[in-house]
């Protein structure tokens, strides 16, 4: 398992070498700079300047080895649009402020937002499934896969839109019961939470359902009845233990969902995430900021998805041994 776990490891280092060179060439080949952009455009001279300061007018395979060793010491150097990132109206940058400080703050709002939308999405997810097979061709089972269907066919950013228009009141002094803009109190996560956590529980709902009715027809399920186990306890020991085994697998595509999907939640909900600061880095054209961000969304998927494997081979004893054979 150890050496799994090495190699799964090892295996992150290539994929994010071809991500960071994959997203540095695509910046530098989009129209503009971190100067020069739609709706503003500096004297050139101060451009020239500004690319000297920052060594932008050097060969982009000298820039990128720059860049490279500056993370391998722990520096991912600096951000180039620091009024932005304010919020202040400055039209070019004045002084600088390290990537880390501009990262840090944001990881609260988006480590509980995805934490949140996660944790519904797994619990009503299971919990539809898991009636819905219970009930097969019943009308509990039509209304609870109507459910996850809607959930399918809704993308987050279309249920984040038509949340906003039923509960906006578009009165600052009156936000409603739940608000459709900020991040200050529980009351603000509501919204947010429930279109973000829409498509992962309706996967998790068809997946778990899908699970339980193959369960259900096993003949161990059947053997159970048959000695006269109650319905509640064949149900909970023998057929809803061995069914979210194969469930856990979907965690992993689930939780990649969640946060790519929370980049547009974040900015339609107006919340300081690390999604709205990606938006803003690439609309600002901030290198150094869409390299840092670039580099932490693929180690949280890639990360995310080891825990899930460390995981599904923990409750499932035959993966377990073909993972310690292989």
């Amino acid at each position: 398992m150890l050496l799994y776990i090495v190699r799964r490891l090892l295996w992150i280092v290539p994929v994010l070498f071809v991500a960071s060179i994959v997203t540095f060439w695509l910046m530098h080949a989009a129209p503009g700079s971190p100067w020069n952009r739609e709706g503003r455009q500096l004297d050139p001279e101060l451009v020239a300047s500004l690319n000297e300061r920052f060594a932008l007018d050097q060969p982009l395979p000298v820039q990128y080895v720059k860049w490279l060793t500056g993370v391998l010491q722990g520096d991912f150097g600096t951000s180039y649009a620091t009024g932005a990132m304010r919020g202040t109206q400055s039209p070019f940058l004045i002084e600088t402020v390290d990537i880390a400080e501009v990262i840090g703050p944001a990881f609260l709002p988006s480590l509980t937002l995805n934490g949140l939308a996660f944790l519904l999405a797994a619990v009503v997810g299971v919990g539809l499934g898991v009636v819905a097979a219970w009930n097969h061709n019943r009308m509990i089972d039509h209304v609870a896969t109507a459910i996850t269907m809607l959930g399918m066919i809704g993308p987050p950013f279309l249920i984040a839109i038509l949340l906003q228009i039923v509960f906006d009141t578009d009165s600052v002094r009156d936000p409603g019961i739940l608000p459709t803009q900020g991040w200050e109190t529980p009351a603000h996560w509501v919204l947010p939470t429930l279109a973000l956590a829409g498509l992962p529980m309706a996967m998790i709902g068809r997946f778990t359902r899908a699970s339980m009715l193959e369960v259900i027809t096993e003949p161990y399920v059947r053997t159970a009845h048959s000695k006269g186990l109650g319905p509640r306890r064949v149900a909970v020991i023998h057929v809803l233990r061995n069914a979210l085994i194969p469930v856990v697998a979907v965690f992993g595509p689930v939780l990649a969902v969640l946060i790519t999907s929370s980049i547009v939640i974040e900015q339609v909900f107006s919340i300081p995430g690390i999604g709205s600061l990606y938006l803003l880095a690439i609309t600002s054209r901030d290198y150094g900021v869409i390299m840092s961000m670039t580099l932490i969304y693929t180690v949280a998927i890639a990360g995310l998805n080891l825990l899930v494997d460390l995981l599904y081979g923990l409750i499932d004893p035959r993966v377990r041994e073909a993972t310690v054979v292989a």
